[in-house]
């Protein structure tokens, strides 16, 4: 079995003493870096994920004075519900990022009115390389405490799939036994070639899964251990208590 602790040693792990220096820090990272690729091509691209932990780091961004009349904004994954669902990552992102300067950004959802969800995969791929920047500059991951990123769980059918770096698809369809309802998800394949990757993580518990694992007897990699080692370039690792 691999060693979790080697396993992280390419990354950068940055933990602060509360959740608000977190969010702080990262929201001017992030705004740096957006004004970095604005000023190279003129256009940049975020994808980020939905949850609680990132609500308040979105209202912090949402107030930053950038053009983001050029930034296209999406999400990593999305529960496959309306977007009106208090459920829905699209619906928390309105509320809480897409408000503020952050008003005018392009924001690019997930979710399609089809209720197919293999169609909501090819409608979203088309997207992909129609109407967001192309790969993404800014990719924001979390964490599950089962160990699970993006929509990529433990206990789903489609995890190899998920994490396969020669993947053909951008985006998939998941269906994790644990969950009420599938998700759609980009891929590892589009997700390692983000320019920049962050996870951010809050909590002893999480901190714990990511330096330990869920058990010692544990035969197989979480997922995101599995991203982790999979990924060519070092991931800036944010964590508050």
């Amino acid at each position: 079995m691999v060693n979790i602790e080697q396993l992280l040693a390419p990354h950068n792990f940055s933990a602060f003493a509360n959740a608000a220096e977190l969010e702080a820090a990262l929201a001017d990272k992030i705004t740096q870096q957006l004004n970095i690729a604005l000023g190279k091509t003129g256009r940049a691209s975020i994808a980020v994920s939905g949850g609680s932990t990132p609500k308040a780091l979105f209202q912090l961004l949402s107030m930053a004075d950038i053009d983001w009349q050029s930034i296209d904004v999406s999400l990593v994954d999305e529960r496959w519900v309306a977007t009106d669902s208090d459920q829905s990552n699209e619906k928390m992102l309105r509320q809480q990022l897409l408000i503020n300067y952050a008003s005018k950004a392009n924001f690019i959802g997930m979710k399609s009115a089809v209720d197919d969800i293999e169609a909501g995969v090819i409608e979203y791929n088309a997207k992909l390389k129609d109407k967001i920047k192309q790969p993404f500059d800014i990719l924001l991951l979390g964490m599950g405490n089962d160990g699970h990123t993006a929509s990529w769980f433990p206990d789903a059918a489609e995890i190899e799939q998920a994490l396969n770096p020669d993947g053909q698809s951008a985006t998939l369809a998941t269906r994790p036994r644990s969950q009420p309802m599938p998700r759609i998800s980009l891929s590892f394949a589009c997700v390692a070639q983000a320019k920049n990757i962050t996870l951010h993580i809050t909590g002893a518990e999480k901190r714990k899964v990511l330096e330990n694992g869920l058990s010692d007897q544990q035969e197989n990699l979480l997922p995101i251990h599995q991203t982790l080692l999979q990924l060519e370039q070092a991931v800036d690792i944010y964590w508050a208590d």
